[in-house]
């Protein structure tokens, strides 16, 4: 017969053997979690980082490109036609990239090559500069190959990024913005001195494409990666491999989604409207300190319109994912388009001659400029991925750069460059604020007529 205090002391050895084995599997568990949140903050890390340097690479030249074409001795309009080619190319060739893309897998080495590349030709503008044909050809190149790598860049980004982590979007894409301010303002300060010229520039912009180039080899997911994410979404939605998906139904699809088409529209707008400010508010600036003998200063104070740009940006895209759980991504992209005439008008200039009153409205209006495109191109970044079929995140991420970059810059560049012929910048600026403030006028009304003539 067994002794009950024996049996006592066997069953509180279990217990305690038993509170033990929980204790212990427990901090497995807690070190199992902290060892993967170490790993995803390593891995964010990382993304921050590519943002910087590819942002800082395509700051240090891409921004004074209308101001380098000027010094060549182009006129606006033709500084127009020559900023159209890029926008016409993107709209044809970053659709393929991405359908290329999503069919093969390989985003990584499509986005690092086609950026190696763009890069090159980019830097061949340097020595065409004499000659408008081989300028325009170096550009058209260039643009073929770097229509892939805003899109495939983004698309990576959100895609490795799950339901919760994709509000939180604006926050890595930030850093981009903050290496995109640092490399414009310091290079403005090379360009407007005397010593060195915007030649410079061209050697700057190739050193850090350098180091973009390895840190996208090291930061962005491999092809393998992708091809196996790829077939799992795939998988989920029902198809067992990319032979079986209906392209061209799929597409069919996309472009009949009212609510896709919409952001489309918002997004080649907004692309439309920035395009004629990207290419000649600097331009009108640098005329308007000019005319008032304040050129000396003029490298000096862009600069400062530049450290307003990029807090802009980054205090947008910061808040972008606050804003989108309070308005809807929606919402975000209607408020953005509200904000468009406003920029006009602060570049148009708000005081008499080169007073406080207009270097503070250029302040504003750089500020407002970034903040409008972050906002915008956040929210329809991450709604487009929530609603679009799995299989195709890259060729619709890519259809909305071509949207911006193709379709909306295409005819801000041209009809810009036509109307700063005809009347003037500044003019130009004024018309176009009254004209968009017309249109949102009319959209409303419309809208407005339309849910009162709605079926009850």
């Amino acid at each position: 017969m067994c002794c009950p205090g024996l049996a006592a002391k066997q069953t509180g050895r279990a217990d305690t053997a038993d509170m033990l084995t929980k204790r212990a599997a427990h901090q497995a568990n807690n070190a199992s979690e902290t060892t993967m949140e170490t790993t995803k903050q390593s891995s964010l890390n990382k993304i921050r980082l590519l943002y910087f340097f590819f942002r800082f690479s395509t700051g240090s030249l891409i921004p004074f490109m209308p101001l380098f074409m000027s010094s060549c001795g182009f006129t606006h309009e033709e500084i127009g036609r020559l900023q159209a080619i890029r926008p016409i190319v993107t709209m044809v060739s970053a659709p393929f990239w991405g359908a290329l893309s999503d069919r093969t897998g390989k985003k990584k080495l499509i986005l690092i090559s086609t950026f190696v590349i763009s890069a090159i030709c980019r830097l061949s503008c340097a020595f065409s500069k004499d000659d408008m044909q081989h300028f325009a050809v170096a550009l058209c190149l260039t643009s073929v190959f770097y229509a892939a790598v805003t899109c495939l860049l983004d698309s990576i980004v959100v895609s490795s990024l799950n339901s919760k982590e994709r509000l939180n979007f604006g926050k890595l894409r930030l850093w981009g913005e903050l290496g995109n301010g640092i490399s414009s303002t310091l290079m403005m300060n090379v360009c407007s001195n005397e010593a060195y010229g915007f030649e410079h520039l061209f050697v700057v912009h190739g050193i850090t494409a350098a180091v973009a180039v390895v840190f996208m080899i090291l930061c962005t997911p491999s092809n393998q990666y992708n091809q196996n994410q790829a077939k799992q979404m795939t998988k989920a939605n029902g198809s067992c491999n990319n032979d079986t998906i209906d392209w061209r139904r799929s597409l069919l699809d996309v472009f009949t989604n009212a609510e896709i088409a919409s952001i489309l529209g918002a997004v080649a707008v907004t692309g439309c409207s920035i395009s004629v400010l990207e290419n000649f508010s600097y331009i009108n600036i640098k005329s308007l300190y000019k005319a008032h003998g304040q050129e000396n200063v003029l490298g000096q104070e862009i600069s400062m319109y530049r450290v307003f740009h990029t807090c802009g940006g980054m205090l947008t895209w910061y808040y972008s994912g606050t804003w989108q759980k309070k308005l809807g991504p929606n919402g975000v992209i209607i408020a953005s388009l509200c904000c468009v005439p406003l920029i006009f008008f602060l570049y148009a200039g708000v005081g008499d001659g080169l007073d406080v009153r207009t270097k503070i409205g250029f302040a504003m209006a750089e500020a407002t400029r970034s903040a409008i495109f972050a906002a915008m191109w956040s929210s329809a970044t991450i709604r487009v991925n929530m609603i679009c079929p799995p299989h195709m995140t890259a060729v619709l991420q890519a259809i909305m750069d071509a949207s911006y970059r193709g379709v909306g810059s295409t005819v801000g560049a041209y009809v810009g460059g036509l109307l700063c012929k005809k009347i003037g910048i500044a003019n130009t600026f004024t018309l176009i604020g009254k004209g968009f403030v017309s249109l949102l006028c009319g959209a409303l009304f419309f809208s407005s007529q339309m849910k009162l003539n709605a079926p009850k």
